[in-house]
C-alpha cells in the first residue's frame, strides 16, 4: 500500500496543476451533489474541467487568468 501512495505523491509533484485542478473540480462536484444536483453528471463534468484546466496550466505555464482570457475572448477583464 505504501508504494501506491509513493506513486500518487510522485505524480502530484510532477503535475501540480493537474493534481490541484482535479482536486478542486472534485470538491466542487461533491459540493454540488450535496445540494442535490445531477449527481454523477455534475461530478464527472467538474472533475473533467478541473483536470482540463490543470493540464492547460501545466502545459502552458500560465495561470487561470490567462486561461479565462484565452478561452473566453471578448469578455470583460478578469483582473
Amino acid at each position: 500500500m505504501a508504494q501506491v501512495w509513493e506513486r500518487v505523491l510522485q505524480y502530484m509533484k510532477e503535475h501540480p496543476g493537474r493534481s490541484i485542478g482535479t482536486a478542486l473540480g472534485l470538491l466542487c462536484g461533491v459540493c454540488l451533489i450535496s445540494l442535490g444536483l445531477w449527481k454523477t453528471l455534475v461530478l464527472g463534468t467538474a472533475t473533467f474541467l478541473g483536470y482540463y484546466i490543470g493540464k492547460w496550466i501545466d502545459d502552458e505555464g500560465r495561470g487561470i487568468r490567462e486561461f479565462l482570457e484565452e478561452k473566453l475572448p471578448g469578455r470583460p477583464d478578469f483582473h
